[in-house]
């Protein structure tokens, strides 16, 4: 005897697709949405831009939670640093002013050597203080392609 095919319950098993469970929906919704707040909030903190030194002053209050970067010329004989050489404080400007400058760390090489009789341009990062001074947590020099290392004097 033959066994008879139950051809329209074969078609319906194939044609059947698994359903998917809430469990793994929310799942799956919630690893996009922790997916997406990272995207956002790095890119956030990458898109600052430069302001003038008039600018970041004429933001008042805004400037204080704000990370921002000032690009301008350290001004002469503004630098001055602590006995430890762990604060160093100085004076940036541009064309619209100056603002004074603290910053924590070690500066860069480059930085507080003149060409020419000026300064290089800096940009800082950081934040505007109430009592106006620009906290800086990063300290950048900007220097032509001429970059040539300073001479090592022999011991």
């Amino acid at each position: 005897m033959s066994n008879p095919i139950n051809v329209s319950n074969t078609i319906e098993n194939q044609t059947k697709r698994p359903r998917l469970s809430g469990k793994f929906i929310l799942l799956g919704a919630s690893i996009l949405s922790a997916v997406a707040f990272l995207v956002w909030t790095g890119t956030q903190s990458a898109t600052v831009y430069y302001h003038t030194v008039n600018e970041v002053q004429d933001m008042g209050d805004e400037a204080y939670d704000r990370l921002i970067r000032v690009n301008g010329t350290v001004t002469d004989n503004s630098i001055k640093s602590s006995p430890d050489k762990k604060l160093l404080k100085f004076s940036l400007q541009d064309a619209s002013g100056k603002i004074p400058v603290e910053f924590r760390g070690l500066p860069p090489d480059l930085f507080g050597y003149s060409i020419d009789g000026r300064y290089q341009e800096v940009i800082v990062e950081g934040q505007l203080q109430p009592d106006g001074v620009f906290r800086a947590r990063s300290l950048i020099v900007k220097h032509g392609p001429d970059f040539e290392p300073r001479e090592i004097p022999a011991r």
